[in-house]
């Protein structure tokens, strides 16, 4: 059953946090050189104030970033019915790489190939260790969620 109290309105903090805590795949939209968009699904790692992906060194996305900073990800749960919606704007940083998954880029990569794929997740992250990777960290500038259904401005009526 779902809570209508929590229907048609924003996440507080601390479900953000619990939310982002799902395996939400990330779709994270950055800026091509010709100006035009591009979106490309990611693993995401929350901290509370910042997430934290993990590009390959050649995936078009992260050459995308490290041109322009400035990215958009949208989270969302399109399958239970109460919707929850989170999008972050922010400013992408390089923390470190290109590296293969070693020190806190396999730290992250492991906590997030654990709630992606289950216990035997680093595994899957193993097969590809020696590949070169970035750690990259999202700065929010702005922070906008939503449950449930739509708010009342977007029902037009005839």
């Amino acid at each position: 059953m779902v809570n209508d109290s929590k229907k048609g309105r924003k996440l507080s903090s601390k479900e953000i946090d619990e939310f982002l805590a799902l395996p939400i795949i990330a779709r994270i939209a950055t800026v091509k050189a010709d100006g035009s968009p591009h979106v490309a699904p990611a693993w995401q790692q929350w901290d509370g104030e910042a997430m934290w992906v993990i590009p390959r060194s050649k995936s078009s996305w992260y050459v995308n970033l490290s041109r322009e900073p400035r990215v958009c990800i949208s989270c969302a749960d399109d399958i239970n019915p109460e919707h929850a919606r989170v999008t972050i704007e922010g400013i992408a940083e390089v923390e470190s790489g290109p590296v293969p998954l070693v020190g806190p880029v396999k730290e992250i990569a492991d906590e997030m190939a654990i709630r992606y794929m289950g216990p035997d997740g680093p595994s899957y992250a193993a097969k590809t260790a020696n590949c070169l990777r970035y750690l990259v960290k999202i700065t929010p500038t702005k922070i906008v969620s939503s449950r449930g259904k739509w708010h009342k401005r977007y029902i037009v009526t005839k």
